[in-house]
Formats: structure tokens, sequence, C-alpha cells
């Protein structure tokens, strides 16, 4: 007959080897241990498809309200869109006209013209390189993996990721997990842009910085409202 130590030390075995498996199936893995020792290694992308922060909207107009300088004012309005490219028009004091390709992996500026006042298309290259005023770029607005601290350079800027997960209040309203880059001069020293870009919106703000010794001036430009295409009856 069992003795009365082994009946009441049995229910204890029991609970005990309950608790080891419960602690099995949910606790935390040794890989997830080892992760949570090496953070930086885990960090996922903001977003896995960089064209969610430049939208392809046929007609769309952004307006920004500015300060520091009398053009900090401007219009952007998406003009012409294609499969993987759009025609931006920004216009202040003069109208500039830029063609942007768009892949999951890059934003890339790939031309620029100032004093644009036509309704054509610049979307096509070889239309692009007939015309005798424009000029072919090569800035790269926004890189994959979206994680903070990815860095790259184009032909004008040393750019690096500082943020994914900004927080914006704007006339507009707030945005969350605003993606924040900054752009440093490689040839002007002490001259820096900060862009902010929101999903499915594209830039809400951009600030850029000139410093001059201890002293530096900054010129913002905020989004402050939206206008689609008019519907179609």
């Amino acid at each position: 007959m069992p003795s009365k130590g082994w009946r009441l030390s049995f229910p204890i075995l029991v609970i005990v080897a309950v608790l080891l498996l419960v602690s099995r199936w949910f606790g935390p893995s040794s890989d997830s241990l080892e992760d949570a020792k090496n953070p930086s290694e885990v960090l996922e992308p903001a977003a896995s498809d960089v064209r969610v922060y430049f939208p392809a909207l046929q007609d769309m107009t952004y307006y920004f309200s500015g300060q520091g300088m009398e053009y900090a004012d401007f219009t952007r309005q998406v003009t012409h869109t294609a499969a993987h490219a759009l025609q931006i028009e920004d216009r202040s004091g003069t109208n500039l006209a830029q063609v942007v390709e768009l892949g999951p992996e890059e934003l890339r500026i790939v031309w620029a013209e100032e004093e644009f006042y036509e309704e054509e298309s610049l979307l096509d290259q070889a239309a692009r390189q007939e015309r005798g005023s424009g000029t072919a770029r090569n800035l790269i607005l926004l890189q994959a993996p979206v994680v903070q601290g990815h860095a790259w350079k184009d032909e004008r800027f040393h750019r690096e990721i500082i943020a994914t997960d900004e927080t914006l209040t704007l006339p507009m309203g707030t945005f969350y997990e605003v993606v924040v880059v900054k752009s440093r001069s490689a040839e002007r020293d002490g001259f820096v842009i900060y862009e902010y870009y929101a999903k499915n919106i594209g830039l809400i703000e951009r600030v850029s910085v000139s410093e001059a010794g201890d002293a530096s001036v900054a010129i913002v430009s905020t989004l402050t409202s939206l206008a689609g295409p008019p519907p179609s009856l």
C-alpha cells in the first residue's frame, strides 16, 4: 500500500510537469532569446515596398505652406503616371517638372526640367532625350530596406534613414510611422535636408537647414491639404 508521503508528492510532481510543458509551449525559445541579445539583427522594415511612400495618384495635388523664404510655399501635382514611373510638377515661383522612377526597392528622380509650362508627358526616355531643355538626374529619394540607419548616396547627397516610426502632427492631422530621411549635401558644407514620408500619402514635410558658423537657417515646407482629381461623371 502506498505510503502517505507518496500520496502527497504525486500531485506536486504532476503540477511541476504541467508547468514545464506550458513554459516550453508558450515561453520564449532559445532562438528568440538569442535574437533579443541582438535586436539590431531582427529589425523589420517599415514597409517591404518603398512605393507606398510615393503613391502614383494621377492628378493628385499637394499643397504645402512654407516658412523661412518666399518660395517655401509650393504646390505639387502628379501630372502623368505609368506602370513604373510618374511625373510631378512643383509650382512656386517657377515650375519644376521631375520624373520619378518607382521600384519596390528604390525611388529615383531621373529627370528634372525647370520652367516647364507644358502639358506634355516626360515619362518616355526617348522623348526626353530629344528635348532641348531638362537634365538627366540620379537622385535616390528612398531606398530599401526601410530601417533606421540604412544609408546610401547619389550624385548630390549622402542620405540616411534616421527614423521609421515618427509621429508628426500637421494642420492636416497626425501621421504615424513616418519615415525620416536625412540628406547631407556632397556639394555644400553645412547644408542638410530632412524629408518626412507617410505611407500612401508621400512627402508631408521638408526641412532644409543651412549652417553657417554658429548660426543656422531653416526653410520648412509643410503639407496642409490634398485635392484629388474631379470625379468622372
